[in-house]
């Protein structure tokens, strides 16, 4: 039996209804995937002003968009904007300060009280002497503004602490190699990795390239281990290895808005400063006094006189800044702030707008992307440093201990602020009978340490450390069971009223 022939059907465009000529199957599959793009996304299709919108975009991978001559510009207008704007000065120094606060505390957490407590003392001892507080802040100060904060770990004998190490800060500009080698795989503008893209050298160079004692023939970078630098930046493509601006999105804004103030101030100040004109009524001919256009009148305070005849005083009204300035300035604060997620109230310094719910709903947010930052802070910054002076501290203070193995530790970052302390103090309260909170972590979360709390509480009430520690000890389960027979005898009424009730 013979199969009947299948009659080939014309096929149409589905969108002009016009019959298609049949396309061998590469072209019909481009033609239908082209189209299939060019219909589903708006932002796709190649009309004049998506070209023109788009001719900046790029498929360039995460170190060549962020090359060095686009860094350098960027971090030069960074630098230039936040030193002559001062909300967003102001941004970057409420951010640093909100980040570092006080400091963080190191918490030890292995079984042996005692080889914590002299841990941690040891630390806090070293971190007074480095200035370490200090030095997180300038980070902190530092990364938004040149995306990046850069510190080399050194030996430093004439420190006043029995570890030696020493925090020695340094720019971008200074993590640099003379010539940058394009075609070399595995380094990046100062930066050595291996196959694995983990960072090994990093090029630095002694002196700051604008520096006025600056001598290019001792430009020589010295290549620094990777465990000897400390390299904070936020990482937001993969492979990525140099940090870029976090304001780079705004500056335009910033720059744009400080224009536009300046612009209304002038207009102000030349209107305010027209005390009065003279206006033409009518014409008088020739008995009108002569009065040539743009003449001056000297006019003081309490003074009477005669105008000429046919004119009339007017003054012009200052209509600067106008109803909608406010509005305006304040949508530029709002994005100049948004790569740092801060609340208006924070960073323009005005509180006037906000109540307590939207104020604890943008705080939110703000706290969330500041705890990101912390545990940045941790993996970037502060274990590194631990690690490091861990080696020597194991030797210096003659614990009985490996270099090479960190112990087990946290960090405490000091507290975020919050608007309702009463409910605050009600919830450390519920944390410390239910056990999810501890005295030693609730101490170091406001940048103090519980056992010299212990301390000097023993010794105003002259009883030894120990006895103030059963004390407190006492205390916090006597709290517990009041709440826990409070709360019984509340729900006994509250059932016996349904009783009733019923």
């Amino acid at each position: 039996m013979i199969a009947p022939a299948i009659k080939a059907s014309r096929r149409f465009d589905p969108y002009t209804g016009a019959p298609v000529q049949s396309t061998p199957a590469s072209a019909h599959s481009s033609v239908a995937l082209r189209r299939e793009v060019q219909a589903r996304y708006d932002n796709a299709q190649t009309t004049d002003d998506n070209r023109r919108h788009w001719a900046a975009a790029d498929s360039l991978d995460a170190d060549s968009a962020n090359s060095l001559s686009v860094r350098r510009t960027l971090v030069k207008r960074s630098r230039y904007e936040t030193a002559n704007n001062g909300f967003l000065d102001g941004i970057v120094q409420t951010f640093a300060t909100d980040l570092v606060g006080i400091g963080p505390t190191l918490r030890m957490e292995t079984r042996s009280e005692a080889f914590n407590r002299a841990v941690e003392y040891a630390w806090g001892k070293w971190a007074k002497a480095v200035f370490l507080r200090r030095k997180l802040w300038c980070m902190a100060n530092a990364k938004p503004q040149d995306g990046e904060a850069f510190a080399v770990l050194r030996n430093n004998p004439k420190l006043r602490d029995k570890v030696k190490l020493d925090v020695v800060l340094f720019e971008t500009e200074q993590c640099q190699s003379p010539q940058l080698p394009w075609l070399v795989p595995g380094r990046i503008d100062g930066v050595y990795f291996d196959e694995f893209g983990n960072p090994e050298f990093y090029d630095v160079l002694k002196y700051h390239p604008g520096a006025g004692y600056a001598i290019p023939t001792l430009a020589t970078p010295e290549k620094v281990p990777a465990d000897k630098i400390v390299h904070w930046f936020q990482l937001r493509r993969p492979g990525q290895h140099r940090g870029v601006p976090e304001f780079r999105s705004t500056l335009g804004v910033g720059a744009a808005s400080r224009r536009f103030r300046e612009a209304v101030l002038g207009a102000s100040e030349i209107a305010a400063s027209f005390a009065v004109l003279l206006e033409q009524t009518h014409d008088m001919g020739d008995d009108a006094d002569t009065v040539s256009p743009m003449s001056t009148m000297e006019i003081e305070k309490k003074m009477m006189t005669a105008l000429p005849d046919g004119t009339k005083p007017y003054q012009m009204e200052a209509k600067h800044p106008n109803a909608t300035y406010e509005t305006f300035v304040k949508s530029q604060i709002n994005e100049l702030a948004r790569p740092k997620s801060m609340p208006f109230n924070k960073a323009a310094c005005d509180s006037s707008s906000y109540n307590y719910a939207s104020g604890r709903l943008d705080h939110q947010t703000y706290y969330g992307a500041l705890n990101v930052e912390r545990e940045d802070g941790n993996d970037l910054v502060l274990d590194p440093l631990f690690r490091e002076w861990w080696k020597e501290a194991v030797d210096a203070w003659g614990w009985n201990g490996t270099p090479d193995e960190v112990p087990d530790h946290a960090w405490d970052w000091p507290k975020h602020p919050v608007a309702d302390i009463v409910s605050e103090a009600n919830a450390n309260n519920i944390g410390l009978r239910n056990g999810s909170l501890s005295l030693s972590h609730l101490y170091s979360q406001q940048g103090e340490d519980f056992e010299d709390h212990v301390a000097t509480m023993a010794n105003d009430y002259g009883v030894t450390v120990d006895e103030m520690r059963r004390m407190l000890l006492n205390a916090n389960l006597n709290a517990q069971n009041q709440q826990a027979s409070q709360t019984q005898a509340d729900a006994q009424k509250t059932q016996a009223e349904a009783v009733a009730n019923a």
